[in-house]
């Protein structure tokens, strides 16, 4: 019976239609089930009138509703090709909408295209596109079919990830650009100090997560350690004292160090939520 028993899913879930899309030398994979986030409690009370530029930008593109037709989406990069892949309702037909304010239409290896040479949205089917520099979507193009899924690097990071995760990333090193600004950017200056990383996001009782990351020596990961301790500790110390239930939030993060790898714990109560988000991103925004 044990052997017949299923075995427990290993790693987030990619749509079949998008994990066969990943270039073989992808180094940072970002996930989010729309779908799933969308459901969760959290989503819906905190995130359903924020607007996001990513998911905004891909559903002008292709002309979609992202809160019916959108489902998920998969960003995927070398450092140096940057693509949004995306799995979704495009049209009944085999040809999605396209405006004609996107662009002029042309071909590359049997695919259209839409747009000019420096941005474009990739046609591939009924229910996945893809959007980003025009050269990087013809590099998606030209690997195609050299790969199944996540490189054997990346496929290794993500095994540490629930396949329930709503949001998820998983980096194998390389050069990296992350587009945060406010109190993230900080963020940005302690990936640089890892070699690798993983994590994810669960909002369905609160905003829960981990964040991993191994570095190349002891001394590293301690740096690591200590700047988002200290990173924490200015958050609390810029909270008033009088905000009783923001100051136990920043009780849920928690950092651990061991064998080079650090690890940064998330778990903020669903009723702090809004108020530890807006710390983190400004008002409004």
């Amino acid at each position: 019976m044990s052997a017949c028993a299923r075995k427990p899913a290993v790693g987030p879930k990619i749509d079949p239609a998008l994990a066969t899309l990943i270039p073989p030398d992808t180094t940072l994979l970002v996930g989010t089930r729309l779908e799933a986030l969308e459901r969760t409690p959290v989503y819906q009370k905190y995130f359903a009138n924020r607007k996001f530029p990513q998911v905004e930008e891909f559903a002008r593109q292709t002309s979609l509703d992202p809160t019916k037709d959108l489902w998920e989406l998969l960003f995927v990069s070398n450092g140096n090709d940057n693509v949004l892949l995306g799995r979704g309702k495009f049209a009944n037909e085999m040809e999605p909408e396209l405006k004609q304010s996107h662009g002029k239409r042309f071909n590359y290896k049997g695919y259209n295209l839409v747009g000019d040479e420096n941005t474009a949205l990739l046609y591939l089917s009924g229910s996945a596109a893809a959007i980003g520099p025009t050269a990087s979507l013809r590099h998606l193009l030209d690997v195609r079919g050299a790969a199944d899924g996540p490189p054997t690097r990346l496929a290794v990071l993500m095994k540490e990830i629930p396949s329930d995760a709503q949001f998820w990333a998983a980096y194998a090193g390389g050069p990296l650009n992350l587009p945060f600004q406010g109190n993230l950017a900080n963020i940005s200056k302690l990936v640089s100090s890892i070699q690798s990383g993983s994590l994810y996001f669960d909002l369905r009782t609160g905003l829960n997560g981990l964040a991993v990351g191994d570095c190349s020596t002891d001394q590293s990961a301690e740096e690591v350690q200590g700047a988002l301790k200290a990173f924490i500790g200015l958050g609390r110390l810029n909270t008033p004292a009088n905000q009783k239930e923001l100051q136990s939030a920043w009780d849920g993060l928690r950092v651990t160090v061991q064998d080079k790898r650090v690890r940064l714990y998330i778990d903020v109560p669903q009723n702090t939520v809004d108020q530890f988000v807006n710390l983190w991103t400004g008002r409004g925004r």
